[in-house]
């Protein structure tokens, strides 16, 4: 019989996985944090996990996933993306709001349902926000736009998992076409605003450099 694990703990699964794909060390307070969730109640979880062999932490308390854990997280991630996939480009759902509904459809999906579902899609690689399905990797050659330099070009390749948390954020994306396949000149960057200018035709968009931090992109030759 095939072992199932619960809504919450693939929501940790994932967050922890999210975490790890970033490079960023992983402890309770930031789970907590990401979660939206009580110390107390990410603790009781997190022990449960560590019990169930999902989890290890360490002296420092950093959390890193077990070889079963990191399994799941694979399958739970692929699951997430492949639902993002079939609600952007089949059901035509918009694509700053489809993320939040990956969540609910993620957590019902059968392995013949992904199974049939990846073939129906083609067996996509990367996911409408351009994150890359488990076993894919972005480009060598990839820079978060507060690396960018001005008067280059760059196209966006993905949008990073914690501003898809963000709905008001992805429609910003989306109308200034800040998204995967799109290319923008590096107009300018302002350090003593902390922002970065994007301009694309006759549109120019002003970020944060908090949100650049979190757009992945690569060179590319002027826009033609």
């Amino acid at each position: 019989m095939e072992e199932t694990t619960s809504e919450v703990v693939e929501e940790y699964l994932l967050e922890i996985y999210i975490l790890n794909q970033a490079g960023e060390k992983v402890k309770a307070n930031k789970l907590a944090a990401a979660l939206n969730s009580k110390p107390s109640t990410v603790f009781a979880t997190l022990q449960r996990m560590k019990r169930d062999d999902l989890v290890k932490i360490n002296r420092s308390k950093e959390i890193t996933l077990t070889t079963k854990g990191s399994g799941l997280a694979d399958n739970i991630a692929y699951r997430h993306n492949l639902a993002e996939y079939f609600l952007c480009n089949s059901l035509k759902i918009p694509w700053s709001e489809v993320h939040m509904h990956a969540h609910k459809l993620e957590h019902a999906m059968t392995p013949l349902v992904v199974e049939k579902l990846a073939e129906f899609l083609g067996q996509p690689q990367f996911c409408p926000h351009g994150t890359p399905m488990p076993g894919q990797s972005l480009p060598d050659n990839t820079l978060t736009l507060d690396h960018a330099t001005v008067d280059t070009y760059v196209e966006i390749v993905m949008i990073s998992e914690d501003l898809e948390d963000s709905l008001e954020i992805m429609q910003i994306l989306q109308e200034k076409l800040i998204m995967p396949g799109y290319k923008h000149l590096v107009a300018n960057i302002s350090t003593a605003l902390q922002s970065i200018s994007l301009k694309q035709n006759n549109m120019e968009t002003v970020l944060p450099m908090h949100v650049a931090k979190k757009i992945y992109a690569i060179n590319v030759e002027e826009i033609t």
